[in-house]
């Protein structure tokens, strides 16, 4: 379907055209237009979604130029965006032996059988459209490409979109649909090569090098990603993503504090406000400016206050800053706002633990295990706060949990050592302990710090003398 045109009349006229019609409608009077004319305005009372007026000039149609097609069309199209789609095909129906050889009637039919999620009957259209046509072919282009990517054909798509950039160079769309299809694909190294001749042909195409450097960025190649970014902002200062993707860029650089700047750009766009001065307040984290960190996840709730990790960044600048109770606080918001988030019930869990809530720290370990969470810092950091409670029948449930995760962790192994002294079972102990500290001797440390008992053991005595001898 061809897309709406509001600008074949100057603004001007159209207005003008719009008012006359509308004065008509509301004096119940008549007056004549020309096929022309109800095009226009047809299209005008689609594209802002004006569907009662757009009926009315059907109506006006029907009256004075009943005969023509090009309207029917036209209504089809109308009876699509009202979901009608059978009769909007029906109505195709009626003037397809006439209209058989007219592009806009095969696109029109594509686009209606697209919505009823016919594709491959929409492609057909759109090839029968091709055949007729001989003015801008890259919009059949784009759409056949769309259509396949509606049946999850990316090859096809992509080479569909590449014909119409061989038509326009220039064409956004297609740029962006490429760029969406390689990005589903995975396949950056063909986005690279494929963009890389876009420039070649069309070097000042800022919208070519941005998803150039996009899929740079995917590969993790992050020095060209900036090169190209760079040229982006050359090209068009006012490029807002230009500045967030290079940004992005750079954090991943651990270059934080000019991505900081690169972010504080960005804002000047008024776009995607209450994200960026997140990233911004991560930013400071990084760098240990738990100050501005604040002020700037702050700054991203004030705009947004629904969104959790701006709690959770809050939160640990706030236990940064030794404001224990609001740091608590904090990371309680977060999870009002997102309950079954497993990484969010854990950072709750170290702070409990850090501000000696034993209790609630565990109940809060076991909530971020029921949401998913499984990572080796959290059976780790549950080992470790069920040994300072002393909850030996704790951290054996715990342990036998997180070794059936990460039955290769030393660490883990060691605190069950500990347990399995606790509990009498001295021999499998030493052995286990001895096979660990072959491996990593330094863990003995950690082993003496929650088995204090150990320095009164003989065997053990002589274990770590014979680590401190290697």
């Amino acid at each position: 379907m061809e897309e709406f045109d509001d600008n074949y009349f100057s603004d001007s006229d159209l207005n003008s055209l719009v008012n006359r019609f509308e004065r008509m409608i509301e004096d119940g009077s008549s007056a004549y237009y020309e096929v022309d004319d109800l095009e226009s305005l047809l299209d005008h009372f689609m594209m802002h979604q004006r569907l009662e007026l757009a009926f009315k000039v059907v109506e006006t149609a029907h009256a004075q130029h009943p005969a023509n097609r090009q309207l029917t069309i036209k209504e089809a199209e109308l009876l699509s965006l009202s979901d009608k789609h059978n009769e909007a095909l029906t109505l195709l129906g009626e003037v397809e032996v006439f209209e058989h050889f007219n592009p806009d009637f095969h696109m029109t039919k594509a686009s209606i059988l697209s919505q009823c999620g016919k594709y491959e009957k929409a492609i057909r259209c759109l090839h029968q459209a091709l055949e007729c046509s001989v003015a801008e072919p890259d919009v059949i282009y784009m759409n056949l490409a769309i259509e396949h990517q509606n049946l999850e054909q990316y090859k096809e798509a992509t080479d569909f979109l590449l014909e119409a950039l061989k038509i326009n160079p220039n064409n956004e769309d297609a740029i962006y649909e490429l760029a969406y299809c390689f990005e589903l694909t995975k396949n950056y190294e063909e986005a690279i090569s494929t963009f890389k001749r876009v420039i070649d042909k069309t070097p000042y195409n800022g919208h070519a090098w941005f998803n150039l450097g996009a899929a740079y960025q995917a590969l993790g190649e992050f020095e060209k990603a900036l090169t190209a970014f760079d040229y982006v902002i050359l090209i068009d200062e006012a490029f807002h993503a230009a500045y967030f993707n290079k940004a992005n860029v750079l954090v991943r650089l651990e270059r934080h504090a000019d991505a900081i700047e690169l972010y504080k750009k960005a804002l000047a766009f008024d776009i995607l406000d209450s994200l960026i001065y997140f990233y911004i307040g991560d930013c400071y984290d990084h760098i240990g400016d738990f100050k501005n960190a604040l002020v700037h996840f702050e700054k991203s709730l004030k705009k947004d206050e629904t969104m959790a990790e701006a709690w959770i960044g809050a939160s640990s600048a706030l236990d940064e800053l030794k404001r224990e109770l609001e740091a608590l606080e904090y990371a309680k918001k977060a999870l009002q706002l997102d309950p079954e988030n497993g990484d969010y019930h854990c950072f709750l869990a170290g702070l409990q633990m850090k501000y000696d809530l034993l209790i609630e720290s565990a109940e809060s370990f076991e909530k971020a295990i029921a949401n998913g969470y499984l990572h080796e810092d959290l059976w780790e950091d549950y080992t470790q706060l069920s040994l300072s409670m002393k909850n030996y029948d704790l951290a054996r449930s715990v342990l036998d949990r997180g070794l059936t995760e990460y039955p290769s962790n030393h660490l883990l192994g060691l605190y069950e050592c500990i347990v399995q002294y606790q509990k009498g079972e001295e021999e499998v102990a030493f052995e286990k302990l001895v096979e660990l500290l072959i491996q990593e001797p330094e863990l003995i440390e950690e082993f003496v710090m929650y088995y204090p008992k150990a320095v009164e053991s003989k065997d053990i005595q002589f274990l770590i003398h014979s680590l401190n001898q290697k």
